[in-house]
Parts: structure tokens; sequence; C-alpha cells
């Protein structure tokens, strides 16, 4: 899991700092309570607990002062604390001593900035469905330059793999807006999909703009413009992009009142034959948008889908991996309900010969999703989620580029 980045939020600007780390068992005799005394509100936390004695656990803020850190004392249960600074925060790491087995919830004070994780004693046998599957993260490994300097040996297949068989570098990434002019896409109340994923897509492009400037960005579209399909895939084959983005949202079509309003999370999607009946639902929409254009476009079939999966079988790997860093960021920094990863025919995904992925940000159909895909917080999670994937997958592609031609 690669824990790095940089959350852009205006609202979190201010320097919070971390006085102290407590321990201290709860006041019901079933656990203990570790206490993270801080001055501001962080953006958010996540947790790992690779083995039964240790737990790892990171605290998300853009900036997080430890100049007067005071670890918590050591005892029978706790071993050892250990802090790191990394680029998103701090990361702690909890050593447990033999015999004593937990689990954990982490939710904020009542105070609205301290940040607790609670332990709940449990027995050895559930441990096992407690703990995960995955090696320590060894924080140390982090370089100056806020990168994770992994050693990726074991990884490239899986993780760099590329359709591109020229050996060429990572330059180009597509932002394409969904929709715009007169196609508006869902629309939820007052709120029209394509001035959403207009703002949004800005937003990404603007983040690697300022932060990775060896990246080229293409716009599709910047203002409320209509623009077909395969223009759209026409833009970014010309322009000789090397990953596309598409950026949309979602709406739940239903006769239930109810159902629609609550129906939320982001769906992240490739292209290929559709899997299920909801994703093929989102495919019909999406695709709907060729009923505009003039020409005599036509429909993606299955023949089409099934001659693209035979012929683009490293697009197709790419775009899968980039969709699941995605979804990953989505579920795991931004905390937003996650529907998973998904193939469906999209046709701006096939008119751009390239590995791309369309991404469903959350239901306009539900009142509480639409407010905060408009608000300028939320367009910040989702936008800096979505940069922090594309650079992840820069860093990584671009290591295996630089192996592969000193190795020549």
């Amino acid at each position: 899991m690669l824990f790095s980045g940089f959350l852009f939020l205006t609202e979190l600007s201010a320097q919070t700092e971390l006085d102290r780390v407590s321990a201290v068992e709860r006041s019901d005799g079933k656990g203990f309570v570790v206490r993270y005394h801080l001055s501001n509100t962080i953006d958010s936390s996540s947790v790992i607990q690779p083995s039964a004695n240790l737990l790892q656990m990171v605290i998300y803020a853009t900036e997080i002062d430890t100049t007067d850190f005071r670890y918590p004392p050591t005892g029978p249960v706790f071993s050892d604390f250990e802090l790191f600074k990394i680029p998103d925060g701090v990361a702690l790491n909890i050593h447990l001593s033999d015999g004593h087995y937990f689990n954990y919830t982490t939710y904020t004070d009542r105070n609205g900035t301290d940040h607790l994780l609670a332990l709940t004693s449990t027995s050895d046998t559930q441990m096992t469905g407690i703990t995960t599957d995955i090696d320590p993260i060894n924080w140390a490994l982090y370089a100056g330059n806020g990168t994770f300097d992994r050693d990726l040996t074991s990884e490239t297949d899986e993780t760099t793999e590329s359709g591109r068989t020229n050996g060429s570098k990572f330059e180009v990434v597509v932002i394409d807006a969904g929709h715009g002019g007169k196609d508006p896409g869902t629309i939820g109340g007052r709120i029209r999909e394509k001035d959403v994923v207009l703002d949004v897509a800005l937003k990404v492009g603007q983040y690697i703009e300022e932060n990775i400037p060896n990246l080229k960005v293409v716009y599709t579209r910047t203002d409320d413009r209509f623009i077909e399909l395969e223009e759209r895939g026409r833009i970014a084959n010309q322009l000789n992009g090397d990953l596309f983005i598409s950026i949309h949202a979602n709406a739940f079509d239903h006769r239930n009142k109810a159902r629609e309003q609550s129906v939320h999370g982001s769906e992240v999607y490739f292209l290929g034959m559709t899997r299920s009946k909801s994703a093929l639902e989102v495919m019909k929409r999406e695709n709907s948008v060729i009923e505009l254009e003039s020409g005599d476009a036509q429909e993606l079939t299955e023949d089409d889908l099934l001659i693209y999966e035979l012929m683009n079988a490293g697009n197709m790997s790419t775009s899968q991996r980039i969709a699941e860093i995605i979804e990953e960021q989505f579920r795991e920094r931004a905390q937003r309900n996650s529907r998973g990863v998904k193939q469906a025919g999209f046709q701006v995904l096939y008119e751009a010969s390239m590995p791309g992925v369309l991404i469903e940000l959350g239901f306009l159909s539900n009142p509480n999703e639409a407010n905060y895909l408009t608000s300028e917080y939320g367009q910040s999670i989702v936008a800096s989620a979505i940069f922090r994937s594309i650079r992840d997958f820069k860093l990584d592609y671009d290591k295996n580029y630089n192996r592969e031609t000193t190795s020549r």
C-alpha cells in the first residue's frame, strides 16, 4: 500500500500541532484508547494491522508540527511506539506485547480536534479475521523528495505493466470532463453533471501542473461546450496521450424515491465487456450522448468489445491497474463509499487508443452526495484523490521505464 501525496484544501491550510499521543485503559475495562492530541481537525486517518503485535496508523493533514512531540509510556500492553513524518502527515507504529489482542475503530473526539483509536480486547482465535494479509510498511523508506522509495522488483509486472510497447515515457495525461454544452448529463435538482465534472477536471489538472511539471495536461474541454465522443478520443490521440481520465457523475433512476436518494458512492470503470446489470445501465446512459451527435456515429457492439479485448490486453491491464489505484484512493484516503472497479463498453474510452478509465464521482440523485460534490471542500477531496492516483502511477511507471533503459 502506498501512502504518499499532498492534500490541497484551503480550509486545512493552518499548521496542525501534534503535542503527544496518550494510551489509557478504557473506563469499561474492555480495552484501551490511543489519543492523538491535535490542535486542529485532521483530513482523515487510516489504520492497518499487519499482525497481532503491530498496528500502523496514519494521520493525514496538510502540515503537522511534531517539534515538541511526547511518546506515551510503554508497559505490559504497549511495548513500543515509533513516530514517522511522511509527506501526508505522520505515521505511528504501535507495538503490542505478546498475548494482547485487539480490534479497533477510529473517530474524532467530541472536542473536534483530537483523534482517537479505540482498541477493544478480543481473543487470539479472532485475530485471524482482523489482521491484514500484507507486509508492514517501512516508513523509513520515504525519500526526502516526498516519494516512497520502495523496492519494486517483485511488483513490476503487476503495477507498471503498460499497453504502450514503444518504451516511451509517461508524459501526457488527458483529462476529459464528461458532457457539456447541449448535453447536461445527469441532473440532480438544479445540479448538472456537466458543471460538477468540469470543476473537478480543472482542479485535477491544476494539481498536476503545480506539482508534476514534467507531466503535460491536455483537456478535452475547459468550458461549457459540447464535444462529440469521437472528437474527445481524437484530441487524446493527436496529442499523444499516455493516459485518458474521463470524469462523470452518476444518478439512480428508479421509481422508489427513497431508494433513489439513498444510493451513493464512487465507481471506476475500464473498457471491456459489460459484466453486470448496474454497469450496463451506467454505460447506456453515458453512451446515450451519441444521439446528440452529428454524422453517422455507431454504438459499440459486443463484437467490437470482444475484438478490443483480444487486441489490447496491455491497455486493459494497465487501465484496470489505474482504476484500482483510483478506487483505493477514494476508499482509503478520501474516505468515500466505494462501489468498486468495473468493466463496461464506454464509447469515449474506446475512441482513445491508450490506457484509460471513466470515473463516476458519486450520485447527484442523492441530495447529500450532490451537496458534497458541488462544495469546494468535496471537489478538492475527490480531485486530490484522482491527482494522487495519477502521480503514484507515474512514479511506478517512470521507475520501471528507467530500469528498462539503464539495462539496455
